[in-house]
């Protein structure tokens, strides 16, 4: 990791840098940026995630798709689609959801990072992605919760520890709309910091202390994918989905909002 301090830094003029980078496309992994080029702020003591995503928008708190290079991912995103055939041409049922993001989206928030949050980014094409790992889990704890489905149809497409289940779950994955923003800075505030850490009593003398963090923007479309060989099975799958991306959300701070489907 490169870390660079503010307000001096590596070199005298980091807005100026970085807005070359972008001009000649030489910026073209957000995932990457992200991870391992962190402004450190000297006078909080911490990495310092508003300015890096000021530096990329001339001050604007969000990312745009612009300033990257989408046509490896416009492939990766073909090929997925070639995967899907291929799939239908051994004999399994594919079933595709495309869903819009309500208000906004978070996976990925308490992943390992120096700004204490994190998104989900793909790592080679810096587009965020539902993993299939959360698809699963989420219909699963949605199936279960609300008595869905029958324990022998959860088997069926969950599997257990001795049986493998019959369905396949994909990351979903964005469709792409260029020229708009596509993750936004957002914030939370911690407002009895001392009593959380110190267990001080709380009161309204303490301040407020700002944790910054990013989001999918509203409105992103995602496409969602699931495959098995038997029919019943996966339209049941597709439907709980449906449902549960709709009615408890995916990812996280789903209490207060975020990752909440329309259907």
């Amino acid at each position: 990791m490169t870390k660079y301090y503010l307000p001096k830094g590596d070199f005298p003029n980091p807005e100026q840098f970085i807005a070359n980078l972008i001009q000649n496309r030489y910026l073209h992994n957000i995932k990457l940026w992200l991870d391992k080029y962190c402004p450190f702020d000297e006078d909080k003591r911490r990495f310092n995630l508003e300015y890096q995503i000021r530096l990329l928008r001339n001050r604007k708190l969000a990312i745009s798709l612009n300033i990257i290079d989408l046509r490896n991912y416009k492939s990766y995103f073909q090929r997925f689609e070639t995967l899907c055939k291929s799939l239908e041409q051994q004999g399994y049922i594919t079933k595709i959801y495309e869903g819009k993001v309500k208000w906004r989206l978070i996976v990925g928030l308490g992943h390992e990072s120096v700004y204490e949050t994190s998104i989900t980014l793909h790592r080679n094409y810096s587009i965020p992605i539902i993993p299939a790992s959360a698809v699963k889990g989420l219909i699963h704890h949605y199936a279960e919760k609300y008595g869905k489905l029958s324990k022998g149809d959860i088997v069926e497409i969950f599997g257990t520890q001795n049986k493998k289940g019959k369905m396949i779950f994909f990351d979903a994955l964005p469709i792409i709309e260029e020229n708009r923003d596509f993750v936004v800075l957002d914030v939370m505030n911690v407002h009895y910091k001392p009593y959380y850490e110190g267990g001080e009593t709380p009161g309204d003398w303490h301040n407020p202390t700002p944790i910054f963090f990013l989001a999918v923007e509203k409105g992103t479309k995602f496409r969602f994918a699931l495959a098995s060989k038997d029919e019943k099975l996966a339209e049941k799958a597709v439907e709980l989905l449906k449902e549960a991306v709709n009615k408890i959300g995916i990812g996280a701070k789903t209490s207060a909002g975020y990752g909440y489907f329309e259907v």
